[in-house]
């Protein structure tokens, strides 16, 4: 059971996302909000689970939507976003606070009840993993890559380099973001490399004092520092 923070300055919209929320029941309460100062406030008492949000607010506010979503992190930093609006420009702005998910005005009743249902399955941990996905940003294109299908993140120089078997995705950031948003099936192995632990073929031991690790399905290796092995190798091989 999750509990839903909506915040929307059109009335009757405000009314038909509340009635769809209200009517999952993976959902227990649902704060309502056409004030983005409210929200903020809201969140920092309350910490929902999840925001869904309208970009474009009332003239009057002094505040958008993504503006309120960057101060809800700073008071609630285990909050979902999920964005609503009319325009598809926002949605690479939006990446900064990483957005579970970002649905367009008319809004699809059966989209919103897929996102709202996963995002559900996700936080109460029922989920099914195809359905978690990274969300990456390369260039002018946003990305959701399934969990299950990333077999390791390099850091390169300033890039991070996502690798599945037959596709690498290129973006900015660190690797230290990344471990937060990924799950326990992911491991931090070398300052340069994080691993998914199921995708692991074996692990080589170099002259170097170090480890090179394969993988299933990829001819891309990663390595592993000797200190990192001697911590976590219980938990690759468990």
């Amino acid at each position: 059971m999750i509990s839903i923070l909506i915040l929307e300055d059109e009335e009757y919209t405000k009314r038909f996302i509340k009635k769809i929320v209200s009517e999952s029941p993976l959902i227990k309460k649902v704060y309502e909000t056409s004030s983005g100062n409210d929200a903020i406030n809201y969140a920092n008492e309350y910490r929902p689970d999840v925001a869904l949000l309208d970009i474009e607010l009332d003239e009057n506010e002094n505040l958008n939507g993504l503006e309120v979503a960057k101060l809800i992190k700073n008071v609630s930093p285990k909050t979902k976003f999920v964005f609503l609006t009319g325009y598809s420009k926002y949605a690479l702005e939006s990446f900064e606070v990483h957005p579970y998910d970002y649905i367009l005005k008319p809004i699809n009743i059966g989209k919103l009840r897929e996102t709202l249902s996963n995002l559900a399955k996700n936080i109460t941990g029922k989920c099914n993993k195809d359905d978690i996905k990274l969300i990456i940003k390369t260039g002018k294109e946003i990305y959701f890559i399934a969990y299950e299908d990333i077999i390791f993140i390099e850091k390169n120089d300033k890039k991070i380099l996502v690798h599945e078997k037959s596709n690498q995705y290129e973006t900015r950031g660190t690797l230290k973001q990344l471990e937060k948003e990924l799950d326990e099936n992911f491991i931090r192995v070398h300052k340069s490399f994080i691993v998914n632990k199921n995708r692991i073929k074996n692990i080589k031991e170099l002259v170097s004092r170090s480890y090179e690790i394969r993988f299933h399905g990829i001819s891309k290796k990663a390595l592993m520092s000797r200190n990192r092995f001697e911590e976590i190798k219980n938990e690759i091989i468990s």
